[in-house]
C-alpha cells in the first residue's frame, strides 16, 4: 500500500465530494443516535460472525444504517489513529493554517544591544538594524482508496474487509505524519515516500549546519554540545542555547543506550586529561523507527541528528494541520444506482460501473524547515 498525494483534478474531485453524488462522510453527517446504537451491535454481530452475507446486505440497503454503520468504522478509525504512537511530535513544532494558501513564519531579530543612553532635552533614539527571515508553510491532501470486489462480497470477505479498515487507515494516516515531519530532516521522495538521504537543502554549509562524517559517541555529542554553546545570532551576540536532543535511527538505540551507561568520560586538552561522571548519562534522545523504515540511504543506519525540544524559542522543524481537518477522514463512495423499481440499492452490492465497493481516506498536512542554528546531522564516519 502506498500513499499519495492527492493534486489536479483529483484533488479538485475531492474537495467537491457530495452526501450521496459520489461520497459519504458519515462525520459531517447528523445521525440518530438510535441508529448508531443498532449499526454498532449489528456491526459487533457481523464483526464475530454471527451475521451472514443476505443479513448485511439487508442491512446496508438502507441509507441511514450504511452512514451510521461507516460512522461506527469512522468513530474506530479516529480511536486506533489516536492511540498510535506519534513520535515526530518529539521533535517537531506543530501549527495549523486556516486554508491550503501559504502561511507566513517569521524569525526576527536586532542589532541593537541593550538601549542607549539619551542626553537631557533629547529625544529617544530609534532601535536599529531590525531584521528578519520569513518561512512559508503550506498543506497538502493526501490519501488511500480502496475497493472490495463485488466477489468478495458474494465470498463473505466484504465485512472482513470493513473490520479492517479502522487499523489500516489509521497506520497510514500516522505514517503520513511522521513521513511529512522527517521531510524536514530527509530528501523524501512525493511518489514513493522514500528518502535518498539527509536534506540537503536545509542541511548545509550555508545554514552551519552541512552533514558530518562522525559515529555516534560520546565524544561526538559533547563536541556537538560545546559547539553549540558558543553559537551566536547574526547580531554576534551569543544565545541562549534552547533545550536539545539527539534524534536517531532505531539502529542506534542500543549504541545511545551504550553512551548513557558508561560510568565515566576522558576528555583530552591538549597534554591535559580530565576524567568526569558521566555527564550524558542523562541525555534526551528520540527514537524515530521510520528513519529505519523510509532513509534508503547506504548510511542510514548511521545517520543522527540534534535538534531543539519542540516549543523552544528557535523551531527547526514545523508540521501543519488545517484547521478543523487534523484527523484522517473516511468516506464511502456511493454510485451504486438504483433498481429497476427505483429502491435504493446498497454500496455493499457494488458500484455502477465496476461492481466494486471503494474506501477513501483523506489526510491534510504540510512542513517547513525554521531556524537551522541548534541542528546537527551526521551520516557517520566514512568507511
Amino acid at each position: 500500500m502506498s500513499l499519495e498525494l492527492i493534486s489536479g483534478a483529483a484533488a479538485e474531485g475531492a474537495g467537491n465530494d457530495g452526501l450521496f453524488e459520489g461520497t459519504v462522510s458519515p462525520r459531517r453527517v447528523k445521525i440518530d443516535d438510535g441508529k448508531l446504537a443498532e449499526a454498532q451491535a449489528f456491526l459487533k454481530e457481523a464483526f464475530a460472525g454471527r451475521k451472514y452475507d443476505r443479513q448485511i446486505r439487508e442491512a446496508f440497503s438502507t441509507s441511514d444504517f450504511t452512514l451510521a454503520a461507516f460512522a461506527t468504522v469512522d468513530s474506530e478509525l479516529l480511536s486506533q489513529y489516536s492511540e498510535l504512537p506519534a513520535t515526530w511530535r518529539s521533535y517537531t513544532d506543530v501549527t495549523t493554517v486556516n486554508d491550503f494558501r501559504p502561511k507566513r513564519l517569521m524569525d526576527k531579530w536586532s542589532n541593537q544591544i541593550g538601549l542607549k543612553r539619551v542626553p537631557e532635552l533629547t529625544e529617544y533614539p530609534t532601535g536599529l538594524g531590525g531584521d528578519h527571515s520569513t518561512f512559508f508553510i503550506n498543506v497538502a491532501k493526501f490519501g488511500l482508496r480502496d475497493a472490495i470486489s463485488f466477489e468478495a462480497l458474494k465470498n463473505n470477505e466484504a465485512i472482513d474487509e470493513l473490520e479492517n479498515i479502522p487499523a489500516k487507515y489509521a497506520r497510514a494516516a500516522q505514517e503520513t505524519e511522521t513521513i511529512n515531519a522527517l521531510a524536514n530532516l530527509l530528501n523524501v521522495d512525493e511518489t514513493t515516500n522514500l528518502a535518498s538521504g539527509v536534506n540537503t537543502d536545509f542541511f548545509k554549509s550555508a545554514n552551519g549546519n552541512a552533514p558530518a562524517s562522525v559515529d555516534l559517541s560520546a565524544e561526538a555529542i559533547d563536541n556537538v554540545l560545546s559547539a553549540m554553546a558558543l553559537k551566536k545570532s547574526r547580531n554576534s551576540k551569543l544565545i541562549a542555547q534552547p533545550a536539545l536532543q539527539i534524534v536517531i535511527p532505531k539502529a542506534l538505540e542500543w549504541q545511545m543506550k551504550k553512551i548513557q551507561a558508561l560510568r565515566e568520560i576522558r576528555v583530552t586538552d591538549g597534554d591535559t586529561e580530565s576524567v568526569y561522571d558521566n555527564y550524558l548519562s542523562t541525555i534526551d534522545y528520540v527514537v524515530e523507527p521510520m528513519l529505519d523504515v523510509i532513509n534508503t540511504d547506504s548510511k542510514a543506519a548511521k545517520t543522527w541528528f540534534v535538534l531543539p525540544k519542540p516549543g523552544q524559542a528557535r523551531p527547526a522543524s514545523f508540521a501543519a494541520f488545517l484547521r478543523g481537518y487534523e484527523t484522517p477522514d473516511l468516506r464511502v463512495k456511493a454510485n451504486q444506482g438504483n433498481s429497476l423499481g427505483g429502491g435504493a440499492v446498497s454500496p455493499l452490492d457494488g458500484s455502477f460501473d465496476i461492481d466494486d465497493i471503494q474506501f477513501r481516506v483523506r489526510h491534510i498536512v504540510g512542513h517547513q524547515v525554521g531556524d537551522p542554528t541548534f541542528t546537527y546531522v551526521s551520516t557517520g564516519a566514512s568507511s
